[in-house]
């Protein structure tokens, strides 16, 4: 009889262990399968905000398109990385006499030096396809004065093109949390003086500053053609 009672006893303490193994299991497949399914939301919502962060095109009003260039000296800037700031971007072209007038009258200086502060950043691209890195350096040093900013390269357009930028100068004004707020011309006067014409990206950035609406958000640039390599 006592030989009788250990064995069933000893057959319930399996039988309980094996069920408790078999609950064990059970629950770790079923945390397994709700960490997968969380897993697989979290992947889903960071694709959609990765489309979000990276839009085919400029429009007013929606994060300006991220992209990757390097300057004539090889530092690399990302758009995205000056998040926080504001950014303003020239379309640039040695050459191109409506630049020129710009350069001689020294008008982005003076908006930098009048609008920018310590959040603020200002970026030129050249997407002309034959301008090299040394072509910029040597315009720099032919121009008898320092330009604050870099000239990003762009020889194959990609940038240029992701802008649908068809001018030089043409002007994209970003706000500090990378959404676009103006794009167009520099100003209303094509042929100058700057001095008395309507400068669109100071109005942009005096109205950013002062919390305001702009107006206007665009308008239609002028000046030289981007000269983009027709192959790329």
């Amino acid at each position: 009889m006592k030989m009788w009672r250990q064995l069933l006893v000893a057959g319930l303490v399996c039988a309980l262990a094996v069920g408790c193994e078999s609950e064990e299991e059970e629950a770790v497949a079923e945390e397994t399968e709700e960490t997968e399914e969380v897993a697989e939301e979290v992947e889903e919502v960071e694709e959609e905000a990765a489309a979000l962060e990276a839009p085919s095109e400029p429009v007013i009003g929606q994060l300006a398109p991220d992209f990757t260039l390097v300057d004539e000296n090889g530092e690399s800037h990302t758009l995205s990385e000056y998040r926080g700031k504001t950014v303003v971007l020239e379309w640039f072209n040695i050459p191109c006499p409506f630049v020129r007038r710009h350069y001689e009258s020294e008008t982005f200086e003076k908006i930098i030096a009048e609008h920018g502060q310590e959040d603020f950043v200002w970026l030129a691209i050249d997407s002309t396809w034959d301008n090299t890195p040394e072509d910029t350096i040597a315009w720099r040093e032919g121009i008898e004065r320092e330009h604050p900013y870099p000239v990003l390269q762009d020889p194959d357009g990609e940038v240029g093109r992701l802008y649908k930028a068809t001018r030089t100068p043409e002007m994209f004004v970003i706000d500090p949390e990378g959404v676009l707020q103006y794009m167009g011309a520099i100003d209303d006067k094509p042929r100058g003086p700057a001095d008395e014409a309507e400068n669109h990206v100071v109005a942009a950035l005096t109205a950013l500053a002062a919390g305001e609406g702009i107006d206007p958000t665009e308008t239609e640039p002028y000046g030289c053609t981007v000269k983009y390599d027709e192959e790329s």
